[in-house]
């Protein structure tokens, strides 16, 4: 089941353990994803530990600080249920910065890798 709004959506892929999460347009404040951290602790929940993650933010404006630092601590918590790769696709230099600092502070940065082809993405979240 899809869940999210205007500006993300996070689904769960249980046949091949998967989240697919899109990030999109500019989002003015964290008072605009009220349920992003709900909606990925429903999600990661229908999948086993070793999951991955297929990000699309290659439509999302960098951003504001109060939706990075959600960001960020959903990423921790991630890291902590398990997930073994995550593959964003990225278009904007500052966004693929932004993603690269979350990951930073978070603990995702062994287990990230940024992709501007979606395919060539899935190759590698595919490879054990």
């Amino acid at each position: 089941m899809k869940r999210g709004n205007q500006y993300y959506s996070v689904e769960a892929d249980q046949e091949i353990n998967r989240v697919h999460f899109v990030m999109q347009g500019e989002i003015p404040e964290v008072e605009a994803v009220t349920n992003f951290e709900a909606d990925w602790h429903t999600t990661v929940g229908e999948l086993k530990p070793g999951f991955t993650i297929l990000g699309d933010l290659s439509k999302c404006a960098p951003l504001p600080e109060d939706v990075e630092a959600l960001n960020q601590k959903v990423q921790g918590w991630i890291m902590q249920q398990g997930c073994s790769k995550v593959a964003q696709l990225v278009g904007d230099l500052t966004v693929m910065s932004q993603v690269n600092a979350f990951a930073e502070r978070s603990g995702m940065k062994n287990i990230l890798r940024a992709f501007n082809i979606r395919r060539t993405a899935e190759m590698w979240l595919d490879m054990k």
